[in-house]
């Protein structure tokens, strides 16, 4: 029997949390267009022989800053930092078991844990639900475009039990297999500086199974010191004391999250001037699991099926709905050492990866903007040979 127990800490990396240097006064990108108060503006050919390479200033681009610290005459960009900003740390658990079953087999169970708390992320801030419906861009601060704010707000926690069974057989052949059923949950797959939250002031309806959560994975591993040619002499050394080995695994496919790219009033349904948005839950009719591979490669469901939701608003499909194709794989490897003399060997090998070709598909498009919406449109590695020598 054995448990454990720790708390480990990250560091706060350098970047994106030091990017406010490309802030005004310092730097600025100004973002021009209809949405942002400057519906025209200049467009020309260049001129390497002139200044600026013969580019004109565009007369919404202005000298100097406002009141609020953007420039004049346009919005700009802007990076922040939190200033709660606290270090991420994860709580880490163990508790597991250990059983002799007699006949060389090793029973183990084990259940592990660990939970995120304060992960980073970077949320536009600079936006309220229905700033669109007047056709204009407004902001919280309507001298910034987008306001991209580096917070430790977010949460995760993993639950996972892992039962493995490991047993030596006679004449080199072994065998283990393990079965883990876990769950994993957060509130966002992106990563610090691409976070998509379809509302910056709704955290909570982001939380969710992790796009990389996997409920059931099941491994086999074994090898195998084959018995042929076993006298001593020329046929020992040349075709005796081959060793083959394999590993298989299985798993589900991991969670989907139907989304849109399309710009507002296609997507961006809660018109708050950032896409990513989700639409509203399909009928109860709808075919939502048990998919087979026909059905990835044809399309799982129409992007009618998915209402959309009223403008302004939020849409109440929640993250991670559907589940991806599964995914199945056998690698054989074969291997032996020919001894050259007392000191010099070599072992020659080849590996025969996804040996049974099997194939498995991406998971599908889950972009409502994409005319190849729910479908799986290529696949993962087919067989692959390696031969090698060392």
């Amino acid at each position: 029997m054995r448990a454990g127990y720790g708390i480990s800490y990250d560091r706060i990396p350098t970047l994106p949390t030091e990017n406010y240097r490309l802030n005004p006064p310092l730097r600025a990108t100004a973002i021009l267009g209809y949405f942002f108060g400057t519906p025209t503006f200049n467009y020309s050919l260049g001129d390497t022989s002139k200044p600026y390479y013969g580019y004109p200033i565009d007369r919404a681009l202005q000298v100097g800053l406002n009141a609020q610290n953007g420039i004049n005459g346009a919005r700009v960009s802007l990076q922040a930092v939190d200033p709660n900003l606290r270090s991420p740390m994860v709580h880490n658990w163990l508790f597991g078991v250990q059983q002799d079953l007699g006949h060389s087999t090793l029973l183990s169970i084990d259940y592990l844990g660990s939970a995120g708390h304060h992960l980073l992320n970077a949320i536009n801030v600079n936006r309220y639900m229905g700033d669109l419906l007047d056709s204009q861009f407004n902001g919280l601060n309507s001298s910034f475009s987008s306001i991209s704010m580096v917070q430790s707000t977010s949460n995760s926690i993993y639950n996972g039990l892992t039962v493995q069974v490991k047993r030596q057989f006679n004449r080199g052949f072994s065998i283990q297999g393990a079965y883990t059923y876990s769950a994993a949950i957060d509130d966002t797959d992106m990563g610090v500086s691409t976070t998509l939250w379809q509302n910056a002031a709704n955290r909570q309806a982001e939380r969710a199974r992790a796009g990389f959560d996997i409920p059931h994975r099941l491994s086999l591993v074994g090898s195998w010191e084959l018995p042929f040619f076993r006298r001593s002499g020329w046929t020992e050394r040349l075709l005796g004391n081959w060793r083959l080995s394999g590993f298989a695994i299985l798993e589900k496919g991991d969670s989907l999250t139907v989304t849109s790219t399309a710009s507002y009033p296609n997507g961006d349904f809660n018109a708050d001037g950032t896409g990513g948005d989700r639409p509203n839950a399909p009928a109860s009719s709808l075919h939502t699991n048990g998919f087979t591979r026909s059905d990835y490669l044809t399309g799982l469901f129409p992007a009618l099926a998915f209402p959309k939701p009223a403008p302004g608003t939020d849409g109440n499909l929640g993250r991670s709905t559907y589940r991806g194709p599964g995914f199945a794989q056998t690698d054989l490897s074969l291997s032996k050492i020919f001894k050259a003399t007392e000191r010099l060997s070599i072992r020659i090998q080849a590996d025969a990866f996804n040996a049974f070709n099997r194939v498995n598909l991406v998971d599908p498009v889950m972009d409502l903007a994409n005319v190849n919406f729910g479908r799986s449109t290529s696949t993962n590695t087919p067989r692959l040979y390696q031969l090698g020598a060392n």
